[in-house]
């Protein structure tokens, strides 16, 4: 499940030193190549690669380099087969390499159209959250170090993977409404995964493999699923209030309703203090089940992500 990874070698990580005008007399032209302000030096199919003499720096989606593709699954024991050959072909042991970026991914099927889930997925806390295209969802992280995104696979294949015509494709004609969902370490993944000094052969290994599918699996789970209205036993008067809140917040979004409470702040009519705990009382009435139920798209969803992560799990598993 391991996808787009930006890898760097440093000469003095590699186990035996290279020629740079060597390698270069292999790589592909990268004329159309534009990541950021990343320049690769040329390209090994969609993988693109700077090289000097000092370092290696290598950026692209492993299952598109293995597969063509990244509508089939990737396989987490694909993927030191997929770096080894990668390796072959570049001339130079990858094993070492630091993993500065790492994508985690999965395509699964629904019953309907992509975007109808969309709605069902609110909020997660310490990120923004981007609607602005049709068939994405985006939540970004304040510090753009990491990105969970969902989107319509099929529509964003078809888009970017016209050259790809000439290729098998027929498999993709099998697929009707399919959502990936992307978990993005676009930065220091060592950190985030709690791995240090991460280095591309310890994604190798099962329990490492298991740390970062689990995390993919847990940041869904953290995302708020918005809820059905209804008007069930409340409980008294406590269970009537945490409905309201959570109400509230439906029709005018968490944002909103922080910056009500900052502006009170500004107007002295509530202490720091003050602003804390009532915000504390609407993400408690957020996470509380009174009065609200998930509607079935929703459900199937979660399903989903699920039945993914054990399937994950079986991968991982088969590893050791």
């Amino acid at each position: 499940m391991f996808d787009t990874n930006a890898l760097t070698l440093y000469r003095k990580d590699a186990e035996t030193p290279w020629n740079t005008d060597e390698i270069k007399k292999n790589l592909m032209p990268a004329d159309k190549y534009v990541r950021g302000n990343f320049k690769p030096t040329g390209m090994i199919r969609n993988m693109a690669v700077f090289i000097n003499d000092e370092m290696i720096k290598i950026d692209g989606s492993i299952p598109k380099y293995f597969n063509n593709n990244n509508i089939e699954n990737f396989d987490f024991r694909s993927f030191p087969i997929a770096i080894m050959l990668l390796s072959d072909e570049l001339g130079v042991d990858l094993r070492n390499a630091r993993v500065r970026r790492l994508d985690i991914a999965a395509n699964f099927e629904l019953e309907n159209e992509v975007s109808d889930y969309f709605l069902g997925l609110y909020y997660l806390k310490y990120f923004q959250r981007d609607t602005s295209k049709r068939t994405t969802l985006r939540f970004y992280s304040n510090s753009g170090r990491r990105n969970l995104v969902f989107y319509d696979k099929i529509k964003e294949f078809a888009t970017k993977n016209k050259k790809l015509i000439q290729e098998d494709t027929s498999f993709i004609d099998t697929f009707h409404n399919l959502v990936r969902y992307e978990f993005m370490m676009q930065s220091n993944p060592s950190k985030i995964l709690k791995i240090p000094d991460l280095r591309v052969k310890d994604l190798f290994e099962a329990e490492n493999c298991k740390k970062a599918l689990k995390l993919w699996f847990d940041m869904y789970n953290k995302i708020h699923k918005k809820s059905l209205l209804e008007y069930p036993d409340l409980k008294g008067l406590k269970g009537f209030e945490v409905f309201m809140k959570r109400y509230l917040i439906y029709e005018f979004g968490r944002d909103k309703i922080e910056f009500l409470l900052k502006k009170g702040i500004d107007k002295g009519l509530l202490s720091s203090s003050d602003k804390s705990k009532k915000l504390k009382q609407f993400d408690n009435a957020l996470n509380s089940d009174f009065g609200f139920k998930f509607d079935k798209n929703t459900i199937e969803f979660t399903h989903k992500v699920r039945i993914q992560y054990v399937e994950g799990l079986k991968q991982i598993f088969r590893m050791k």
